[in-house]
């Protein structure tokens, strides 16, 4: 398997994208990161909103943080979102 433009993985593991959002603001992946499959790539994204969440504060009562999963042909292959509502 290729990287998107072509060039062959070094590790000859897929590529998976971690773009992120907080709230309205959104990080896109351009990088990627070569794991060993989807379930690698899920449980990464898990951790990846787990350890957003241990940086932000929420503004208010209200936070939502997600990581959305993509592979290297840009199919969403996970969605994971973290929803704080304070009463």
């Amino acid at each position: 398997m290729g990287t998107p433009d072509g060039e062959p993985h070094l590790t000859g593991m897929p590529r998976y994208f971690f773009h992120t959002r907080d709230g309205e603001q959104v990080e896109m992946d351009d990088e990627g990161t070569d794991l060993p499959n989807d379930q690698a790539a899920k449980n990464a994204a898990k951790e990846l909103v787990s350890g957003l969440n241990r940086e932000k504060l929420p503004n208010g009562d209200h936070m939502e943080l997600a990581v959305t999963v993509k592979d290297a042909t840009g199919a969403e292959i996970y969605t994971v979102i973290l929803n704080l509502d304070g009463h």
